[in-house]
């Protein structure tokens, strides 16, 4: 494994035990999985990167469609879980949370993360 994926996957990490965020990945534009949190494991990592990937794709162009300019994230909010999709230049970062967990703090650790996920990838 590269020094990059876990330094990639440290930070997923933190990000899972510090915070009420039960699992995330960081997933390329295409659909790849660039590194995963520990906890991961119970979910198809194929299958997420690629949804992760069509979510924002749809997102974006939605935005495009109405004006509102580049994508920053994307909030599902369902009966048992949340799930926040944040743009990276080159990917994103999907977190999955409860229903009743505070979005923005949410919000806050996984800004926090994705300015440590950006000094890495540059």
């Amino acid at each position: 494994m590269s020094a990059k994926i876990e330094k990639l996957g440290k930070i997923l990490n933190v990000l899972e035990n510090d915070s009420e965020i039960f699992t995330s990945a960081l997933v390329s534009k295409k659909g790849q999985l660039m590194a995963s949190g520990s906890r991961l494991k119970n979910l198809d990592e194929n299958a997420l990167a690629a949804m992760s990937a069509a979510l924002t794709s749809v997102g974006a162009r939605v935005g495009v469609t109405l004006s509102c300019g580049d994508l920053k994230s994307l909030l599902i909010t369902a009966e048992e879980r949340i799930v926040i999709a944040t743009a990276l230049s080159n990917g994103v970062l999907i977190a999955v949370a409860p229903a009743d967990s505070k979005i923005g703090l949410l919000e806050f650790e996984i800004n926090k993360a994705v300015g440590e996920i950006k000094q890495i990838l540059g």
